[in-house]
């Protein structure tokens, strides 16, 4: 049996390092609400790892709908004892121990020094050391590891418009962004950081276009695999807000309009070559490159490596639901919203199904608002897809 399970926290756990760790109130909502999104991209006759065993009727409702063949498992459950093969968003120690003591067998889990090194290539001192490795970002693209906090001054001092990134952080909550404003405050928390994890990734601020990634799985037997691409959106503190749905060949046609495709192939396979050198035996999973289209000069260019998430990822969900469940010549968007209070949830989620119809052909999705996960009177998350077909 495939299991597979929600916890997008993982980062914040390879941060923690903590067989103990435990996520705050808010984030345990959050896994709590989200916990069915692998229901979109398990594949079939696998089970989803969940807390709340009621959800078991939104599958079948998109069984009816999609075909999605999955069930969902909680804890406690005697099926666990059937386990081969455990898919998380992202291994940590944490998880392991949490995970041993269902009946989960031993040996479906990764040992302790399989989880120390997923945890050092999760670093991104890998980010570091692998853009430096890419010929097609030589004297275009940097980025250094600061092991003081003197470094990060300094480093400010000669490039006013920075970042310095935490080795491990989640949803940009690791990124202090500094504008020529580098004071005490910023050289405090670069303090605590190096404190804590060791040292910081600072890279400058560049001119960036537009955010996409480059998505590829890895075999851990020395095979990487490339998945798709994925186009997103961030906000102004680098944090995830949405990932667009489209074909492969809609995707390069957008990315085409800044830069030349074979720009962007060369860069692919540079790229895998690389990954399947650091993480082909390694490890086995998904993960995704992000990357940036940056202005330089009167042209634009790829960075090719801002980082590298070693774990599954929303780009890969938006990918594989694509592939799986968008109907052909349809565009959508993915998102995920949060609501302070329930009442303000329902209200948008009524707004969305009301101007945006729910129209399925052949178990796919050709238009409408198609939420993702279910709702309760207690949700504040809203994870959903909007579909609209190329003729208006």
């Amino acid at each position: 049996m495939k299991l597979y399970i929600f916890n997008p926290h993982t980062d914040l756990a390879l941060a923690n390092n903590s067989e103990n760790y435990q996520p705050s109130a808010k984030v345990r909502q959050m896994v709590c609400e989200l916990e069915m999104l692998p229901m979109w991209y398990a594949d079939p006759g696998s089970h989803i790892l969940v807390s709340h065993i009621a959800n078991q009727g939104f599958i079948e409702k998109q069984r009816e709908l999609y075909g999605i063949d999955v069930e969902a498992v909680s804890s406690n459950s005697a099926t666990l004892a059937t386990c081969d093969e455990i898919v998380p968003w992202g291994w940590n120690v944490s998880l392991r121990k949490q995970l041993s003591q269902t009946s989960i067998p031993a040996e479906a889990l990764p040992t302790a020094e399989e989880l120390q090194r997923y945890r050092a290539l999760s670093g991104r001192d890998y980010d570091v050391a692998l853009l430096k490795s890419l010929a097609c970002a030589r004297g275009r693209y940097t980025a250094d590891i600061l092991h003081d906090a003197e470094s990060c001054r300094k480093y400010a001092t000669e490039t006013p418009r920075c970042i310095f990134k935490a080795p491990w952080s989640g949803s940009g909550k690791g990124l202090l962004w500094c504008f020529g404003t580098y004071n005490e405050k910023s050289h405090g928390r670069c303090s605590r950081i190096i404190k804590e994890q060791g040292f910081v990734v600072a890279t400058p601020i560049y001119d960036k276009v537009a955010d996409f990634a480059l998505e590829f799985h890895s075999d851990g037997l020395g095979g990487i695999t490339f998945v798709g691409y994925s186009l997103f959106e961030t906000n102004t503190q680098g944090a995830y807000r949405g990932n667009i749905l489209q074909s492969e060949e809609a995707h390069r046609a957008t990315l085409a309009r800044h830069i030349e495709l074979e720009q962007l192939d060369a860069v692919k396979e540079e790229l895998a070559e690389r990954l399947t050198e650091v993480y082909g035996h390694n490890y086995k999973g998904y993960l995704g490159v992000d990357m940036m289209i940056c202005r330089e000069g009167d042209r634009c260019g790829i960075h090719p490596c801002v980082e590298v998430n070693m774990r599954m990822n929303m780009g890969v969900l938006s990918v594989i639901f694509s592939q799986r469940h968008l109907a052909e010549g349809s565009r959508g968007l993915y998102a995920i919203e949060y609501f302070p209070t329930h009442d303000e949830l329902k209200k948008r989620s009524e707004e969305l199904e009301r101007s945006n119809p729910l129209r399925i052909s052949n178990g796919r999705l050709v238009s409408g608002f198609q939420p993702l996960i279910p709702q309760t009177p207690q949700s504040n998350y809203l994870a959903y897809v909007t579909a609209t077909t190329d003729i208006i």
